[in-house]
């Protein structure tokens, strides 16, 4: 029994041995940790920048998707029948107002002028003669030498003679109407498409067959839709005074290409549907644009934007005082004590070179940090400054 006791109470006595051991080194003054001075003193302010809010008017640049179309679209066909002997053009050329493009063969139209002018010869020399015996009637009628009828009869025989001759320059009138209709010229100044008929190929008068296409190009024509949401918000703002625009026909219009280049020109919107388009949900809007150059093509995509609205009591804040977040956007402000507090700001357009149009969540007075934001936690103390310290070596410097 003893040497049980023994083995059950010498354990004991090495483990109280240890802890008291433990106890007296950690106690002791040399060997306790020390508590560094600097971390448990408040932080310094950190000098920042800041810009103090204020509503401003901008101008509003509404920006669409559209596309470029020819100001006038004339189809080229024929009035007289018969066979094409000339083309005067190139295909996608430029051709002027009048040019001649197509030569009809005139030889038949030509034998029926011929025609026309030798029966209205003809038929000059028939009212001669019935001027000359109604003259004769009128002249026995008067010594009582003839009758009623007879005088009568030689009036009408010199109205038909008369009749005739009238005739005969109607058709004359319209054999030269013809036979300039042989050739055929272009109505518009504007680029020519491809020929639907080839030289030697007999076409019938009316119409029916196209022989080609003229593109008007200048002025050019922009077309493009806007929504009904769009259509809508802007004129409740501007009913609510949040946009300040000047009728339509001052608004101007410019354009950006598909490379991203801007158009040198600007141009003037001339029309709006009168209707939506129940399909789309969107309404017509057309530009014109000067395209003396050529430098527009028909068919072309490109952003319009309408200049000229511009928007009251607008924020903007430059870019480098926001920070984006998979959670949305926020900027960090001066409190009245001096430090920093995190807002969530709703974004709107980009506006200038470096701005943002915000929405909701900021207000005049606010003072917002634009500077060292990587530096920077909600509530730690800063000292806001409206001009941007004098750095005193590059690593003093915010991000």
């Amino acid at each position: 029994m003893m040497g049980h006791v023994v083995r059950r109470v010498v354990p004991l006595l090495v483990l109280a041995g240890v802890l008291a051991a433990a106890y007296y080194f950690f106690a002791s003054g040399d060997l306790a940790p020390r508590r560094d001075p600097a971390v448990s003193a408040p932080a310094a302010p950190i000098p920042v920048q800041v810009v103090t809010i204020h509503e401003e008017m901008v101008p509003l640049e509404l920006r669409f998707l559209g596309q470029t179309e020819a100001s006038q679209v004339v189809d080229v066909r024929a009035r007289v029948a018969g066979h094409i002997t000339e083309r005067n053009f190139q295909e996608g050329q430029l051709v002027e107002e009048g040019q001649k493009l197509f030569q009809i063969d005139p030889r038949s139209i030509e034998v029926e002028l011929l025609q026309a002018r030798a029966r209205l010869k003809s038929a000059e020399a028939v009212l001669e003669q019935a001027r000359d015996s109604l003259q004769r009637q009128v002249d026995l009628s008067r010594d009582r030498a003839t009758s009623q009828q007879r005088v009568d009869e030689a009036q009408a025989a010199y109205n038909v003679a008369l009749a005739d001759v009238q005739l005969q320059k109607a058709q004359i009138a319209a054999a030269e109407l013809e036979l300039e209709y042989a050739s055929i010229e272009s109505p518009v100044t504007g680029r020519i498409g491809q020929v639907f008929v080839d030289i030697g190929n007999y076409i019938a008068a009316g119409g029916s067959q196209q022989l080609a296409t003229i593109h008007k190009v200048d002025p050019m024509y922009v077309r493009f839709p806007v929504t009904e949401t769009e259509i809508l918000r802007f004129r409740r703002q501007v009913s609510e005074g949040d946009i300040i625009a000047p009728p339509t026909e001052e608004l101007e219009l410019e354009i950006t290409l598909s490379d991203g280049t801007t158009y040198p020109y600007r141009g003037r919107i001339n029309f709006q549907d009168v209707k939506i388009d129940q399909s789309t949900g969107t309404m017509v809007v057309r530009g014109t644009l000067p395209n003396q150059e050529g430098l527009l093509i028909p068919g072309q995509f490109i952003h319009a934007t309408v200049m000229g609205p511009q928007r009251a009591n607008v924020i903007r804040i430059p870019q480098a005082a926001v920070l984006q977040s998979p959670v949305g956007a926020n900027v960090y402000l001066v409190n009245s004590e001096n430090r920093v507090e995190s807002r969530p700001v709703e974004l709107g357009q980009w506006s200038g070179s470096d701005l943002w149009i915000i929405e909701e969540g900021l207000k005049p007075g606010e003072q917002i940090i634009v500077d060292r934001l990587m530096m920077l936690r909600p509530g730690a103390p800063v000292i806001p400054v409206s001009d941007p310290p004098e750095p005193t070596s590059a690593a003093g410097q915010g991000p």
